[in-house]
């Protein structure tokens, strides 16, 4: 279709989006259209190819295509996915929107990391990433954007075993402006001391320290009140260190360090 000069194509397999890439300049992928304002002047729907549109659970992970629709993923139950992915699916949009946002357009969407970014980041996710020659998977910490000449094909999310899973989401209801962030923390527990922690906070600034949950891994439960404080001047520091240079609102950082508070003191 055309309007505008932009021309919208729609694919129906990945030898159609292959062929594309190479042979036109520029062109976008899309998913579910729900961003306004980004569409380049040539682009290419993902929507109708089946590879792309599938959810595939297995013993220890589930596959998702970057084409499932947000409300496909809710179907599924939170009991067939992390616990903080459920959480932040539903927090997203109305049901409108999420009938039509698709999981790879939330991870892919440039400027503002969307409601998905924090969970999948903590979870350890893996993105699928193909061309016609070559298959690989990106950790999610290490992702920055699909390889020229590579579409997205799968979104790999681990499951792990949680004792305590926290998700919450900061900002505006429904939208995604400079205020908006996710928060995830998990943690693992055995024999009494902390075994596992993930922490991440992303929004305008992503925050993730493996030197930070080092420190707090080990750590015996239930935690003083002290160690808390310690804890969250140490986070303070290290969140410091990463963003002092970026014009991140101030408003994120006390979001961020009162949620992990909130969340040390469930260890308490």
């Amino acid at each position: 279709m055309q309007k505008n000069n932009r021309t919208v194509e729609l694919t129906k397999n990945l030898a159609d989006v292959f062929y594309n890439l190479r042979s036109v300049k520029n062109i976008q992928i899309l998913g579910g259209c729900t961003e306004t304002g980004i569409t380049a002047e040539k682009s290419m729907t993902i929507r109708a190819i089946p590879e792309l549109s599938s959810i595939e659970k297995r013993e220890r992970f589930i596959d998702f295509g970057p084409a499932v629709t947000l409300s496909q993923m809710i179907k599924i139950g939170k009991a067939n996915m992390p616990a903080v992915l459920y959480d932040a699916l539903e927090s997203i949009g109305t049901e409108a929107v999420r009938n039509m946002a698709t999981l790879g357009g939330n991870i892919c969407s440039p400027g503002i990391k969307h409601t998905l970014w924090a969970p999948l980041l903590a979870l350890n996710a893996q993105i699928e990433v193909r061309n016609q020659n070559e298959t690989k998977f990106i950790p999610f910490s290490k992702f920055s954007g699909v390889p020229k000449s590579f579409v997205m094909t799968k979104i790999r999310v681990p499951f792990d075993e949680w004792g305590i899973e926290i998700f919450r989401r900061v900002g505006p209801s429904r939208l995604i402006n400079p205020l908006s962030a996710a928060f995830v923390f998990l943690v693992e527990t055995q024999k009494g001391i902390v075994a596992n922690i993930r922490i991440a906070f992303a929004g305008s600034i992503v925050f993730s320290s493996q030197e930070l949950e080092n420190k707090i891994i080990g750590i015996k439960l239930p935690i003083a009140r002290r160690d808390i404080d310690t804890l969250i001047q140490e986070t303070e520091r290290v969140y410091d260190e990463k963003f002092s240079l970026l014009q991140a609102k101030p408003i994120l950082k006390i979001q961020f360090l009162n949620l992990l508070r909130y969340a040390l003191e469930q260890l308490m």
